[in-house]
């Protein structure tokens, strides 16, 4: 399954005694921002650490979101700015938290708009006598932006024994907690350990270990799974 991409691990040499690290959490990695609600959402930032954390924010959105071609690009310019994240900089103290606010300025005319937004720790004083490595983890929160009338279209093809799922609506959806059945009996369903997030206009194939059996997954919008079966010659 295509996941949240991991924390981003920095290294810097830094004067210090001992090896140290400036750590952080997030109290949601993941954030939906749904047409007819608030255009805001809070993101609490902890510092576990017993000395300050010097926190930097940035904004990139994300296109081509889910392909081999995915980019992502920081929005500097103010006039361009969909997303806002504020505070920009911070200094949360040791075992602190600090609120940083997402607003999104406007909701997408024909599908979802993808967000990342890094939460990177920087550098602050540091005095010692010894030459280490100190390592810098930064995280980053996946955002969607959802249109007016959002609404996923998960349909599939089969193909021998592979399986193309495409999705024709207008935001993402989660195949997750698969199945494949051999036959209409329970006990010949067999999890299956693939699963992805499938963007707006995506496809997906998967390998089955039959030509024969239909396929079952969870789809899930963020807030709710509905499981849909899939068999040869039905949609």
């Amino acid at each position: 399954m295509r996941r949240i991409i991991p924390p981003l691990l920095v290294t810097l040499l830094s004067v210090t005694a001992s090896s140290l690290h400036a750590s952080m959490s997030l109290d949601k990695m993941i954030v939906y921002f749904e047409p007819g609600q608030p255009p805001r959402q809070d993101i609490m930032v902890s510092n576990p650490d017993q000395e300050n954390l010097y926190l930097q924010t940035e904004v990139y959105k994300v296109v081509n979101p889910g392909r081999e071609n995915e980019e992502h690009i920081r929005i500097t310019d103010p006039d361009k700015l969909k997303l806002l994240a504020t505070p920009q900089k911070a200094i949360i103290p040791p075992n602190g938290r600090k609120t940083v606010r997402l607003v999104s300025l406007e909701t997408p005319n024909a599908k979802e708009e993808v967000y990342r937004v890094t939460f990177r720790p920087v550098v602050g004083d540091i005095q010692a006598t010894q030459t280490a490595i100190k390592l810098l983890i930064a995280y980053q929160a996946l955002v969607f932006i959802r249109p007016a009338n959002p609404k996923y279209d998960v349909v599939a093809k089969w193909e021998g024994n592979k399986i193309v799922f495409t999705n024709k609506g207008n935001m993402n959806a989660v195949l997750r907690n698969g199945k494949f059945c051999s036959s209409k009996k329970d006990d010949s369903c067999k999890p299956l350990s693939e699963g992805t997030r499938l963007y707006a206009g995506q496809s997906w194939t998967l390998e089955l270990p039959d030509t024969k059996g239909y396929v079952r997954y969870g789809l899930f919008d963020g807030q709710f799974e509905k499981t849909k079966t899939f068999s040869p010659g039905k949609s």
